[in-house]
């Protein structure tokens, strides 16, 4: 009989059955480097795995609980990865099991989001997972890039990638893009997750008081690309010294590329936007574990006047469906279940995934016709989760 088990790495023989699932899943060559990665990363994670009727391991998947912070306010954030099923033994509701386990878990160690890289988004949503982050891709070929203003202030050093980790982790943190949903990088998980990039290169920005205030992670592909990793910086004069620092690379290669988590596209930047190509493409999924627990934490924008009644529908997840009365005081929500008999809103938890985290406003799912409600309703819910930027997402899982 089949059965789902929580695995550690100190359980030797499912971990390494384990291990040898995900090398094939993900047609990897399983060697000791990236056994003893994925590894490290078990040590901090909860692990799944669907044993058959010989108690051998054929499908699993890996929970890393990281705080990330929204808005200033950190939550805590269930990371799921390494979702593997050996192909023959598809089609059983492996995943279904593991991810319902995966759920009980999170809800236990008071995780109210979690986030994941999909394969396919179809699939995902059925487990209320929705598309939440997405990524601008900038390239621009060495001839056109811009002049730019010379700042006097200052200066720009290279740094040493691998040694200064705990300063990046730091100016990452101060980094307003790093607080629109990003990822509170923990030391070992800044170690894990830059130490697989043996080629990336560091520069940092210095004020003229001697203060880091920002840092530019690249990689060098001889003769063909610069490519920026992360641009994160505190101060315009930080950003300015930095592309400074890229722009004089530019010569020395036939194109400039940047793969951002900054959803904005900000093409007028450039003098000439029609040299820069650039184009939108989706990242990854988030969804509400915990709608009530997240809901009495969140940083709302505006307070509701009156209580709006939500009837949230959930498939996968029993704990978040149902009418529940939201209310918004002093920029703190409660939601609280409720036998009203006049519903004000009916939303998915996915839909309202995306409103509360910022990526869709009401006004367009109503657009769309995914959602029904009167204006006002909708009005006065807006404005209580109206932020200045869109998620953005940094890492991956």
């Amino acid at each position: 009989m089949t059965q789902v088990v929580e695995i550690s790495v100190q359980d030797q023989q499912l971990w390494q059955e384990y291990l040898a699932l995900c090398f094939y899943a993900f047609d990897r060559v399983n060697n000791d480097g990236r056994a003893e990665k994925l590894t490290e990363l078990g040590r901090h994670s909860h692990t799944y795995v669907m044993l058959d009727d010989q108690g051998e391991v054929k499908s699993g998947l890996m929970v890393t609980n990281l705080p990330v912070n929204w808005h200033g306010q950190e939550f805590l954030m269930g990371a799921v990865g390494y979702v593997a099923t050996y192909p023959e033994f598809g089609g059983q509701g492996a995943i279904s099991q593991l991810m319902s386990a995966a759920y009980t878990q999170m809800a236990a160690d008071g995780v109210y989001l979690s986030y994941l890289a999909p394969f396919a988004f179809t699939f995902y949503r059925r487990f209320g997972y929705e598309q939440v982050f997405d990524q601008v891709v900038y390239e621009l070929a060495s001839r056109d890039f811009p002049r730019l203003p010379k700042v006097t202030t200052g200066r720009v050093e290279r740094g040493s990638f691998l040694a200064d980790l705990p300063l990046m982790a730091d100016l990452y943190g101060k980094s307003y893009q790093s607080q629109q949903g990003g990822v509170v990088r923990a030391t070992w998980w800044q170690e894990y997750r830059f130490s697989k990039h043996p080629r990336f290169e560091v520069a940092f920005s210095y004020d003229d008081a001697d203060q880091a205030d920002g840092y530019l992670l690249y990689e060098r592909t001889t003769g063909e690309t610069f490519t920026i990793v992360e641009l994160m910086t505190t101060t315009p004069a930080s950003q300015m010294r930095l592309l400074q620092f890229a722009g004089k690379h530019v010569s020395s290669y036939q194109e400039l590329l940047y793969v951002s988590g900054n959803q904005t596209v900000q093409n007028d930047l450039l003098p000439e936007a029609y040299q820069l190509t650039t184009k939108v493409q989706p990242y990854m999924m988030a969804s509400v574990v915990d709608w009530a627990g997240l809901i009495a934490e969140w940083h709302f924008t505006a307070d509701l006047t009156t209580p709006i009644i939500l009837a949230i529908a959930d498939d996968f997840y029993p704990a978040n469906a149902g009418l529940w009365q939201l209310t918004v005081n002093n920029g703190r929500g409660k939601l609280t279940p409720t036998e009203a008999t006049e519903i004000d809103l009916r939303i998915d938890t996915r839909q309202l995934t995306k409103v509360v985290l910022g990526y869709r406003t009401l006004a367009t799912l109503q657009q769309r016709g995914e959602i029904q409600a009167e204006s006002a309703v909708l009005q006065a819910l807006q404005n209580c989760v109206n932020y200045a930027e869109k998620p953005m997402l940094w890492d991956y899982f």
